[in-house]
């Protein structure tokens, strides 16, 4: 599924650097293998509405603390929370552990709204998992906007 990516990357005409890593199945595991790399990490979230009307994939910088009463604000929802391991293969054809902005070439229409912290725009490599957990793909920040027009999602980009 990597190679998918690493296709519309050549496509779109993104650079971008993999590193192939053991499995990071969550933020933590990066720290217990003590892995370094250039760029900064991109944690995700996939979360939901408590009617289920709407998922969204949130991006953002690892080190960065998701605070999901603001973002509700943000969003203009009453209540968000983890969508299930179900809705997450459902949407996005994934298992978590591989939750990534990059999920956006699983499925050939989505209707998952994708949120991105805007710093992620002016962060030269951002870093994040090409539908797996054992490769980390690096590219220009500035890019973000290209991929996800390029797959004519929804998204917005918010001061997270």
């Amino acid at each position: 599924m990597k190679e998918k990516v690493y296709n519309y990357f050549k496509e779109i005409g993104i650079e971008f650097e993999n590193y192939d890593h053991p499995p990071l199945y969550t933020c933590a595991d990066n720290d217990k293998y003590d892995l370094k790399f250039d760029g900064i990490l991109c944690k995700n979230l996939f979360l939901r509405n408590k009617n289920k009307s709407k998922y969204y994939l949130i991006s953002m910088p690892i080190d960065k603390k998701a605070n999901l009463s603001d973002l509700m604000s943000k969003l203009d929802e009453k209540k968000l929370c983890f969508a299930s391991e179900d809705d997450l293969f459902l949407k996005l054809n994934i298992k978590s552990g591989a939750v990534s902005i990059l999920n956006i070439n699983n499925t050939d229409k989505t209707d998952v709204i994708f949120i991105v912290d805007e710093t992620l725009l002016h962060i030269e490599k951002v870093g994040f998992h090409p539908n797996n957990n054992t490769s980390t793909i690096f590219f220009n920040g500035k890019y973000l906007e290209n991929l996800l027009q390029y797959f004519e999602v929804t998204y917005k980009f918010i001061n997270l």
